[in-house]
């Protein structure tokens, strides 16, 4: 083939554009995916937290801190997240968002990504902070 008729040719150049586009494309789609993941642990997490520290104040059956990290961990199954009882933290009587005397529960999930060492910040743990006034003395720590 002479040179201008190969340069006139256009042949394979879709296959071209889709093998530079590709990888970026999924990447992106990827992403999204892991960030919404992120956002999604993060929500569940704290409407956990702030059960647990509810079922922490009121009479029931969060009577010591094992009970509200067993708690914490039976009702974030319930969400579809395997939460460490150890990763489950509980403060009696604290400062929260200016006001005092709450229970506290913290939490924290690892977040396994596979693509986490692509994207910066999806490595990592998720964080969480539920608060409730407390009406039940009773609670220890």
């Amino acid at each position: 083939m002479s040179t201008p008729r190969l340069a006139s040719d256009r042949r394979g150049a879709t296959a071209v554009e889709f093998a530079l586009l590709a990888p970026v494309f999924l990447l992106l789609l990827c992403g999204m995916i892991e960030i919404g993941r992120m956002l999604w642990a993060k929500q569940v997490l704290t409407e956990v937290a702030y059960g647990a520290a509810r079922c922490a104040s009121l009479e029931g059956q969060c009577k010591t801190a094992a009970d509200i990290r067993s708690f914490a961990t039976s009702r974030a199954a319930g969400w579809g997240l395997k939460l460490d009882p150890q990763q489950v933290g509980y403060t009696a009587i604290t400062l929260c968002d200016g006001n005092a005397g709450n229970a506290q529960v913290t939490l924290r999930y690892a977040l396994a990504s596979p693509i986490a060492g692509l994207v910066p910040g999806l490595a990592g743990d998720v964080e969480a902070r539920g608060c409730f006034p407390r009406l039940n003395q009773g609670v220890t720590p």
